[in-house]
């Protein structure tokens, strides 16, 4: 059984186009997403997950200069290209399969490392996330095995269900979620996801205090930051989320 951790990531956005590759102090945030993956214990493959379209070809580019497994598909039909970037890695029914977006630089390997853990308790139609009531958007983590993104690429129908990787998973009458309520309540006010410019400045002052610790930082140190300096949290405290995932 193994782990294979897929990250979406593509160049277009409405609201702050080309910021999965947005320098912060230097470097292409990216790079800060993938560099923590590779902290975690659990993960055997790590594959980016982008589109054919030309401009997200500066996506390709990266990662065939850094080495980085990807995989090109279909812009919008988001769940064909995820389960097509699984076949890439040979995964089989048995197999655990991680959900990740780009736009998620400071992603926490101890949680990533904590749901496939809880994950493996369970049955291969488990849902398992991370627990946005606890932990701050931007530690977004979805775990389940492909068994079920099998099933769901085969059944899903509707563009939401197309567009959404895991709505079909957890919206089903009889999906077994179990939620990851590790962290605490204060820390599910902020949001560490880049979706607008005052969020990529938030993450830009984060590191900048973390400084050398920015790559093995602790769930609860990052929010310990947060609570500490409630002036970081109000950079994108306005910034409303769109999608719930």
């Amino acid at each position: 059984m193994r782990v294979i951790c897929i990250t979406q990531a593509r160049m277009g956005s409405s609201r702050l186009p080309g910021k999965v590759l947005a320098p912060i102090n230097g470097r292409p945030m990216l790079e800060y997403h993938i560099g923590r993956v590779k902290q975690s214990t659990l993960v055997d493959i790590h594959i980016i997950a982008t589109t054919t379209e030309s401009t997200d070809q500066p996506i390709v580019d990266y990662c065939e200069a850094n080495q980085q497994p990807y995989f090109c598909g279909d812009e919008h039909d988001v769940l064909d290209r995820f389960y097509h970037a699984a076949l890439t890695a040979e995964a089989t029914n048995e197999d655990i399969i991680i959900r990740l977006t780009g736009d998620c630089p400071l992603i926490c390997p101890s949680l990533i490392d904590e749901a496939v853990k809880q994950h493996r308790q369970g049955d291969i139609s488990q849902y398992t996330h991370i627990s946005l009531a606890y932990f701050p958007r931007g530690f977004d983590v979805e775990v389940f095995s492909m068994a079920s993104l099998s099933n769901a690429y085969k059944e899903a129908t509707t563009q939401p269900q197309r567009e959404h990787v895991t709505l079909y998973l957890y919206s089903k009458p009889d999906a077994h979620i179990v939620p990851i309520e590790t962290g605490q309540l204060a820390w599910g006010q902020f949001r560490l996801c880049v979706d607008e410019q005052d969020d990529l400045h938030l993450v830009e002052q984060l590191i900048e205090h973390l400084g050398n610790d920015w790559l093995e930082a602790s769930p609860d140190k990052i929010c310990t930051l947060l609570l500490n300096n409630p002036q970081l949290a109000k950079i994108n405290a306005h910034v409303a989320q769109r999608t719930a995932h």
